[in-house]
């Protein structure tokens, strides 16, 4: 009977931290991240154009990505609600406190978001305009951060963006494709900032 205690209590001891490992999703917040193929450095500030306070190196190790959880954006800036290095750098410093950069901001420069999944890529705007939802015509990006505007654009396939600025959980994305530029707004159910997995869609 003891032996089966103890068993028990490791099992459920594991699965608590296998939890807390995979918790790499924050449902109230645009998430984004810098891909490591970018050289340049992440220079994080206690205010937007003031007091630069940290400089994070561009990650060369495959498979390690910073991971931002943005709070709020002003004038080409985003502030930090926390951050990690996923998933491969699971020993990192900056692991060990997610939230060390809490209330920061840092620039929207390199900053991506990866819409849709894989297949052929199209991106056109919707013939029929009332439609809202999402659908097999694409996800669709909006004039505005609700849904009740314009919808720009429709997107099938894969993507990766360049985040703008955010409003709540939405996220204002610029996207380069085929020599076009397109510009538009996408709920955070549809926004996906894990360029090694796909993401879940909430409702």
């Amino acid at each position: 009977m003891k032996k089966n205690t103890v068993t028990l209590l490791l099992l459920i001891s594991l699965n608590v931290i296998a939890q807390k490992k995979t918790k790499i999703f924050f449902e109230d917040f645009v998430e984004c991240f810098h891909p490591y193929k970018t050289t340049e450095s992440i220079f994080i500030y206690n205010s937007p154009n003031e007091n630069k306070i940290a400089e994070l190196s561009a990650l060369t190790e495959p498979h390690c990505w910073y991971k931002f959880a943005i709070s709020e954006s002003k004038d080409g800036w985003l502030k930090i609600e926390n951050m990690l290095v996923l998933p491969a750098c699971d020993d990192n410093e900056l692991n060990k406190n997610i939230g060390k950069y809490k209330g920061k901001w840092i620039k929207a420069k390199n900053l991506k978001i990866n819409i849709g999944h894989s297949g052929e890529i199209k991106i056109d705007c919707l013939k029929d305009k009332t439609d809202k939802g999402f659908a097999e015509s694409g996800y669709r990006f909006y004039s505005e951060p609700t849904i009740n505007s314009e919808i720009e654009f429709c997107i099938n396939g894969y993507v990766e963006s360049e985040l703008i600025e955010i409003n709540g959980t939405w996220a204002k994305l610029k996207i380069e494709y085929d020599g076009q530029l397109y510009i538009g707004w996408i709920q955070k159910k549809y926004q996906c900032a894990y360029p090694w997995t796909t993401c879940p869609v909430y409702d």
